[in-house]
């Protein structure tokens, strides 16, 4: 006699025999197996990174559940709100601090900098990486893998269903010739495949993944296979992050640093809240010296002593107290947009694993940037980075011996500030298609501000005249003021070096221009009103008596802008009654993403928050010592929060020296000048990590439909 027992699965009805009961065998429903990979950022070197990173997301790690339009966003407020009881301003924040204050303030970035794919003092990304996952280490290609680990369990029914049993495990690579292995654990314990083969033909990789059940069900799933994104940044400091260091400065609460190098006596720079003030030259007549601004906690006052501000020992900790950058030759950070961006694909689809190459660097154009190189941001001497499109040619050939095709494109150059134009052929090497190692997927673009002079405009606006400047430009060798005048001259020649640079993605990448997103930049103009900034000059940027913003020439700054909006729109895309006759003709091709831009509108250098002007516009002012008052106005620099939320999403002067505080190395570390390069070169009016994390919301999604086509 046959005993025949029936499950109902689904819909169907299954007879088994008796006689043993037959393998059942029919392929996993979605919620049945559940897999993911392990720390699919491969920018971090470390597992633990990644998770750090997840802990911020707000929703599932789930490809079928839909993040929120604003998830980066959000998570960057997860992660960089400081951990305090009272956020009302940075000093209740200070005296309500909780444990995790310190490391809050700094911001996530500080804490993954340290375990990265990336060479900081190199300038370039390793070609072998050494990545730790939770089983151990393996050495990986950075820009091709050639395995992930993944993650695969039972959906939480099976887990039920089969108890405190055993299930076994078999996996087969899906590559010809490939054995399968088996394991035999508890079912509740997810199988971990250490190297599940990777390659850029789909057909050679991952594996057919099956599962005894302890009732003799069989579960598989025939197409364990990661999708690895290989997403490329170029760019400006737009994309690169500029005004976010990994790890900002930190500032003393109870010393100043006096910016006059005839005064060197030590009482001047470095008082502490136990000795007299001393009585000041009120020159400004403001209640304070100009002069005295915050100075760096450095290390002797964490050791109690004072270092003789002439001395090699002050040098030297005032340098180690530098802040640190992913790149501090381009001033690039880990909050730049292009890394938000490919931080969100890794986490939002479980199956997928992110290859990221951000080679955005402050200050590039077309010409020195991209296709030449340029003088570093930080660096000794004419410290030099190599041209942006040499970087990733070298990351993407099999070999260097393999850049055996050679291309001219001819580029429109002027020097800084002049409006002589010379046609300049420029010779690049390529590798045939056959010798990269991968095609690139999406390339994110933020390029032409620089071509047409975006930080002379701004410099324009808020100074007086070239002359109060003129020793900084004389230290970088190029004109660092100038007009709208000449940046519409500018103008007339970037659609020339756009139709090269979409020449060089393609001859030298493979790279269609459909599959290029060129972010275009954001509006910094305007207050919470949506008004034009300048109604209050100094508002944050009372780092420097020479600083105010002038509304007349912002309006002449802006009305250019403006114009060079409507014309990057048309080398894009080549539509339009307004559009000229240009050397792209139908456009580049590129995509234009302009949508991010209304979210920034009535969020400008100058917005205050409109529930709270009053207070927000007091605290946009540089902290200071009042004469007669030992505490600092309005708060201690020491308590400075530079990622926390703030209405305006542009970094003032202030704000830039209050974060990244660089400093030239081309004059004394007390010139009176080294305010003015502390605010303008360490990022003013750049977005802040908030900012970036904005334009990753809108970037990300248009990532997400080119992946789809």
């Amino acid at each position: 006699m046959k005993l025949h027992v029936t499950f109902v699965v689904g819909a169907t009805t299954l007879l088994l025999s008796s006689f043993g009961l037959l393998s059942l065998s029919y392929g996993a429903h979605a919620a049945d197996l559940l897999w993911q990979v392990e720390s699919p950022f491969r920018f971090f070197k470390n597992a633990a990174s990644f998770a750090m990173y997840e802990r911020g997301y707000p929703a599932a790690r789930n490809e079928l559940v839909q993040p929120p339009a604003d998830v980066v966003w959000r998570t960057e407020r997860r992660l960089n709100d400081p951990d305090c009881r009272d956020m009302t301003s940075p000093t209740s924040c200070a005296d309500t601090a909780r444990a995790r204050y310190d490391r809050s303030r700094l911001g996530w970035a500080s804490q993954t900098i340290d375990a990265v794919c990336y060479d900081s003092r190199q300038g370039r990304y390793l070609a072998s990486c050494d990545r730790r996952y939770s089983w151990g280490t393996a050495k990986e290609d950075y820009v091709l893998p050639d395995a992930h680990t993944v993650l695969i369990r039972l959906s939480p029914e099976r887990i039920a269903e089969a108890g405190a049993y055993d299930c076994v495990w078999s996996w087969t690579p899906r590559r010809p010739g490939s054995r399968t292995e088996t394991a035999t654990q508890s079912c509740a314990t997810p199988l971990k495949i250490t190297r599940l083969p990777y390659a850029v033909d789909r057909n050679l990789s991952g594996a057919s993944v099956q599962v005894k059940l302890p009732d003799g069900r069989m579960l598989n799933d025939p197409q364990v296979v990661v999708e690895d994104l290989f997403i490329v940044a170029l760019g400006d400091s737009f994309a690169s992050g500029e005004s976010n260091p990994d790890v900002p400065v930190t500032f003393s609460a109870v010393r100043e640093m006096v910016y006059d190098p005839t005064l060197m006596r030590e009482e001047m720079a470095t008082r502490s809240t136990a000795k007299s003030l001393q009585k000041l030259d009120l020159s400004s007549g403001t209640g304070f010296d100009y002069k005295n601004l915050p100075r760096r906690k450095l290390a002797d006052e964490e050791q109690e002593l004072y270092f003789p501000l002439a001395s090699a020992q002050f040098d030297k900790a005032f340098n180690a107290a530098n802040p640190r950058w992913l790149s501090p030759d381009c001033h690039r950070s880990q909050y730049g947009y292009p890394f938000r961006v490919g931080l969100q694909l890794s986490l939002e689809n479980p199956h997928r694993s992110i290859t990221l190459v951000s080679l955005a660097c402050t200050g590039s154009e077309v010409t020195e940037g991209l296709f030449l190189e340029k003088k570093a941001r930080e660096g000794a001497g004419n410290a030099m980075v190599r041209s942006q499109l040499d970087q990733l040619a070298d990351l993407i050939c099999k070999s260097p011996a393999g850049r055996t095709q050679r291309a001219t494109y001819n580029l429109p150059t002027y020097s800084s500030g002049s409006v002589q134009v010379a046609n300049t052929p420029v010779t690049k090497s390529w590798c045939a298609p056959n010798e990269r190692k991968r095609p690139i997927d999406t390339l994110l673009l933020s390029i032409g501000g620089n071509d047409v002079g975006f930080s002379p405009l701004m410099v324009y606006a808020m100074t007086e005249s070239a002359g109060d400047l003129a020793p900084i430009a004389n230290l970088l060798g190029k004109q660092i003021r100038f007009s709208p005048q000449v940046s519409r001259a500018y103008m007339e020649q970037l659609d020339e070096r756009m139709v090269a640079l979409r020449d060089a993605l393609r001859d030298g990448f493979g790279v269609a221009p459909a599959k290029v997103l060129q972010t275009a930049y954001e509006p910094i103009q305007f207050d919470e009103t949506g008004a034009l900034c300048g109604a209050q000059p100094t508002l944050g940027l009372d780092v420097h008596k020479k600083l105010s913003l002038s509304r007349e020439r912002l309006a002449e700054t802006v009305s250019f802008l403006n114009d060079f909006f409507t014309r990057t729109a048309c080398i894009t895309n080549g539509r339009g009654g307004g559009c000229p006759a240009l050397a792209t003709g139908a456009g580049t091709g590129f995509q234009l993403i302009t949508d991010h831009q209304s979210e920034f509108t009535k969020r400008g250098l100058c917005a205050r928050d409109p529930k709270r002007p009053q207070a927000d516009g007091e605290a946009m002012a540089m902290p200071r010592r009042w004469i007669g008052k030992e505490e600092f106005t309005p708060y201690s620099p020491a308590a400075y929060l530079p990622y926390a939320s703030r209405w305006r999403l542009f970094r003032t002067p202030n704000d830039a020296f209050l974060t990244a505080n660089v400093h030239a190395t081309g004059f004394t570390q007390f010139d009176i000048l080294q305010p003015v390069y502390a605010a303008m070169y360490s990022g003013a009016v750049h977005p802040t990590a908030e900012g970036h994390a904005i334009v990753a919301d809108h970037v990300v999604r248009h990532v997400r439909a080119a992946v789809r086509k």
